[in-house]
């Protein structure tokens, strides 16, 4: 397909309407594909979300009240989907009104739905676009429809989180609270690009950033503007969310302090958003976003929905950036937190029907890495990984949480003077890192931050003896290691108190009501009955 050619006063109008198709096709094929992952119930939940914000009847879900802002411009509900709504309610009739306002002006899904990462314990974010200008009460109204809804998807086990917005607040830089994990503390143009990227229309208005060619990006509110004022695109079928031509060092940093202040907790989930913001840093002010790459294919004709699958995306640009940089256990680590984030299982193939899009994909992907079944079989017992292997990868994630602190320290103190970066904030973070990661004496440290589900052993060590110095040291070791073999044997867990270490393997799950413990020397000062108390 030809590139679509653009000058500032001669846009076709031929041209535009072909780009407008592709974001079209794109967006249909990714809600083809949340639908594939759904269960029924889950599926008509997401059909039907726009019949529920486009009229108010009361014997459907979320029904607040007449007088709640209801309307969607553009949507006109299919038969089948009228046929689900009945099935909701027998006595629910449609009854289609010429509207002259339409007080919501567009649904979107957010994230990871309907990409490689979609998984069926997926959130679903949406975006809910109202009229700015709706009263305060009707605000209020249509956010506890949207509340009720929440409430309607909890019941068929969908975690459903609504954000009610304001585009002409969003787009002129207020904090709306649009992310349920950022504790209001989003930043508004690293998330507009996340949405540009990861966002999929349910109804309503497009965005009117589909239509700002990606050479135009460093002007796009002149651009935009322009669309709008020479009538190239009716400004009643879109939306401006605005561009992403400014980014204040200040905006970036919090972004980039948040992912790390999550990763701490859940190192896997936030590690590929961790290293994107790395590498955009690298990048600043000078950034190219991948939304921006995503646009630029698009445009250049790209039409396969699994190049510019968002996370194949993300995942390309850290290939990219890694391999320049020629850091390969870093890339290696990065192809790890993706594999388990996409959630297929390749090690064990189901038999007797066809795979997945997402397992062909990541099949795909594996063989370019080289992975072997070995290796696959490894990362798919990653639920059941013992100890061993649970300290081993801590110590990578800790790593590369430590790494990733360091350079943002840096970021901080060259772009210190340009913005407006708390010092206070980096001295939170740095305490907080030190308080989970640091090993010390007496400190008993959790080991396993969302790695595996189970560590308890079968067969467990305890060794006593007095070491250099004269002082006493309890030693641990996994299975059965007599005092011959503890000498050429590495204890997991060296302490120099019996308590200190008999917490440490409590609270990390290590021992069980199955674990057999074996009691070294016989002239231990502790016997057998004693520790099982002190254990129980």
């Amino acid at each position: 397909m030809p590139h679509a050619v653009y000058h500032k006063d001669g846009i076709g109008r031929k041209d535009l309407n072909q780009v407008h198709r592709r974001f079209m096709l794109l967006h249909r094929e990714r809600l083809r594909r949340i639908g594939w992952e759904l269960l029924p119930a889950q599926l008509e939940f997401i059909n039907l979300l726009p019949l529920l914000f486009h009229i108010n009847h009361p014997m459907l879900p979320g029904f607040v009240n007449t007088a709640t802002p209801a309307g969607i411009p553009n949507f006109s509900p299919s038969k089948l989907l009228l046929q689900t709504a009945k099935k909701i309610s027998r006595s629910f009739e449609y009854q289609k009104r010429a509207r002259r306002r339409f007080s919501i002006q567009g649904l979107y899904l957010m994230g990871s739905l309907g990409s490689v990462a979609h998984t069926a314990g997926s959130d679903f974010d949406v975006w809910l676009c109202h009229d700015p200008k709706l009263t305060q009460s009707a605000i209020e109204s249509l956010k506890l429809k949207a509340d009720r809804i929440e409430d309607w998807g909890k019941s068929l086990a969908l975690e459903v989180h609504i954000f009610v917005m304001n585009v002409e607040t969003f787009r002129c830089g207020e904090r709306e609270s649009l992310s349920h994990e950022s504790s209001g503390t989003t930043q508004r143009r690293l998330l507009l690009e996340e949405f540009y990227r990861t966002g999929v229309l349910l109804a309503g208005r497009y965005p009117l950033w589909w239509l700002v060619p990606p050479e135009e990006e460093n002007n796009y509110s002149e651009y935009a503007q322009m669309l709008l004022h020479k009538r190239f695109v009716d400004p009643l079928d879109c939306i401006d969310f605005g561009g992403l031509e400014t980014l204040t060092p200040d905006e970036f940093f919090g972004a980039a302090h948040w992912q790390l202040f999550k990763g701490i907790e859940a190192p896997y989930k936030t590690i590929l958003k961790l290293f994107l913001t790395e590498a955009y840093s690298q990048e600043y002010p000078a950034v190219r976003w991948l939304c921006q790459e995503a646009k630029a294919a698009i445009y250049a004709g790209q039409e396969s929905t699994d190049e510019l699958d968002p996370y194949v995306l993300m995942y390309r640009r850290l290939e990219q950036y890694l391999g320049e940089r020629g850091e390969k256990n870093r890339l290696e680590l990065v192809r790890r937190c993706f594999y388990f984030k996409a959630g297929q299982k390749l090690s064990a193939k189901p038999t007797g029907r066809e795979p997945s899009w997402q397992q062909e994909l990541i099949e795909k992907l594996t063989r370019e890495w080289r992975w072997g079944e070995g290796h696959l079989t490894l990362l798919d017992s990653r639920g059941s990984w013992k100890i061993d292997r649970v300290l081993e990868e801590r110590n990578t994630l800790v790593r590369e949480l430590t790494h990733s602190f360091r350079l943002l320290t840096d970021f901080a103190r060259t772009y210190a003077d340009a913005g407006a970066i708390d010092p206070a904030e980096l001295t939170l973070l740095g305490r907080k890192l030190y308080t989970a990661l640091e090993k010390r004496p007496g400190k008993v440290d959790s080991i396993n931050p969302g790695i595996s589900r189970n560590l308890e052993e079968e067969q467990l060590s305890l060794h006593y003896s007095i070491t250099d110095g004269d002082k006493p040291g309890w030693f641990l070791y996994l299975g059965e290691i007599s005092i011959d073999q503890a000498q050429v044997t590495t204890p997991v867990k060296t302490t120099s108190g019996l308590l200190e270490l008999l917490t440490w393997y409590h609270l990390n799950g290590i021992i069980g009501h199955g674990t057999r413990i074996a009691l070294y020397p016989d002239t231990c000062p502790v016997s057998k009955s004693e520790l099982h108390s002190l254990l129980h």
